[in-house]
């Protein structure tokens, strides 16, 4: 992807750095922190600039610089401008493990913000070294206690209890027997869709027997159409992303399937609306976020701002991947912050660990960092694609009683 020429400056091998990138900055009086200097702190940032992941990860550059220049024109952080250097994990263990020792060793970060899907790579090394991590839970390591130094604000695996929302939302859509879409290539989408389907039965939708799988090398999406349509099946859940559910949800209309409701939590994608437009009508993503079409408020313009400011090339700004990798980076900045002046490693992951978060009114509601580790979350926006297919909009919840409430579903977490 193209990125703004004063902020990054290429560097051999595919890798880069940016924001006054300098060498080691010499350490603030009192103050020997590794990454902390006198006038600066460095931050390193992980994402597959090449490889499996960098089509549909090709984006989070963007909401990184924003995130991180935005910081430097507001004064930086404690007074100390945040610079940055950044590699190309090319989505893969081996590769991930190399530029994250690369950026701790040679780059001297202080920590790490990882938009990556390959993080287990680094994993042992991150933890020993007990080095700060914001990151995409893409992996079951976000969800593990013990990783007290990698930090998420939502989860995608979770070995603990499923929550009704999903159920609460596609019962009052008039859902009434549900069939739930599994990946045989990745177990990624799988965890939530189980947590989905749990939901589903929790709120009295039964969910039909038999095996549907979508695998986009061998499937026919037309025919999985088909066999939901045989399955008399009026729910479907498919937690895929980008063009695979694209796939599903057209099978599923150019099949004739009488699906009321599509759930995915991964489906807020407008890039998808260019491509597929009308096919995509009243497909329901669960976002676990504010979305642009309910914000409007100060969070999400001082994002767009950043944006348009700092990342121009992301078009159009309001991409979900850029905005959680915003989101990631503000986490890291928020915890820098309040660990105060002089911080140390230690001293940040006590001091995030012991925080609530919100995003500064980006997330429906706080996250607390200890609490809720691995946890699915209770609250989501759901938002539909309209019948053009050209945007999406809230469903409101009939049970809310003012703006905030009826924009939000919020369930409870169901006994294991």
């Amino acid at each position: 992807m193209a990125l703004v020429a004063v902020l990054v400056t290429a560097l051999a091998a595919g890798c880069g750095g940016g924001s006054g990138d300098a060498p080691d900055a010499s350490p603030a009086d009192g103050c020997d922190t590794p990454g902390i200097g006198a006038d600066e702190v460095r931050l390193g940032f992980v994402y597959p600039d090449s490889g499996a992941g960098a089509e549909s990860l090709s984006v989070a550059m963007s909401g990184f610089i924003a995130r991180v220049e935005q910081a430097n024109a507001d004064g930086g952080i404690h007074g100390r401008r945040v610079v940055y250097a950044w590699r190309d994990d090319a989505s893969t263990a081996d590769q991930n493990r190399a530029v994250v020792r690369d950026l701790v060793e040679n780059e001297d970060v202080f920590g790490l913000v990882e938009a990556s899907i390959a993080a287990a790579g680094g994993l042992d090394y991150l933890v020993e070294r007990n080095i700060p991590v914001t990151g995409m839970p893409a992996e079951p390591l976000w969800t593990d206690p013990a990783n007290r130094n990698m930090f998420a604000y939502s989860y995608v695996f979770s070995d603990g209890p499923s929550v009704s929302t999903f159920g609460d939302y596609a019962k009052a859509q008039g859902g009434t027997r549900a069939a739930v879409i599994q990946n045989d290539v990745t177990e990624t989408g799988n965890g939530i869709g189980s947590k989905i389907s749990a939901s589903l039965l929790a709120a009295g939708i039964p969910i039909a027997p038999g095996s549907f799988v979508y695998n986009p090398a061998i499937t026919d999406p037309v025919q999985l159409g088909q066999q939901l349509r045989a399955a008399r099946v009026d729910v479907v859940s498919a937690a895929f992303a980008g063009k695979d559910l694209a796939e599903v949800v057209r099978g599923i209309r150019e099949a004739g399937a009488p699906v009321k409701v599509i759930i995915t939590p991964s489906g807020y994608d407008k890039s998808l609306l260019n491509e597929y437009g009308r096919t995509l009508r009243g497909l329901t993503a669960a976002v676990n976020y504010v979305p642009f079409e309910i914000g409007g408020g100060p969070a999400h313009q001082k994002y767009l701002k950043a944006v348009s400011t700092y990342a121009p090339e992301l078009q159009p700004p309001d991409q979900e991947l850029a905005l959680v990798t915003y989101i990631l980076t503000d986490l890291f900045l928020y915890g820098l912050d309040k660990a105060g002046e002089c911080p140390t490693r230690a001293g940040f992951v006590d001091t995030l660990r012991a925080s609530q978060y919100d995003a500064g009114g980006l997330l429906p509601g706080p996250v607390d960092m200890t609490k809720d580790v691995g946890q699915i979350g209770l609250c989501y926006s759901f938002m539909q694609v309209n019948q053009d297919g050209t945007g999406y909009e809230v469903v409101p919840n009939p049970a809310g009683t003012d703006d905030a409430t009826r924009n939000r579903w919020c369930g409870h977490r169901l006994e294991q």
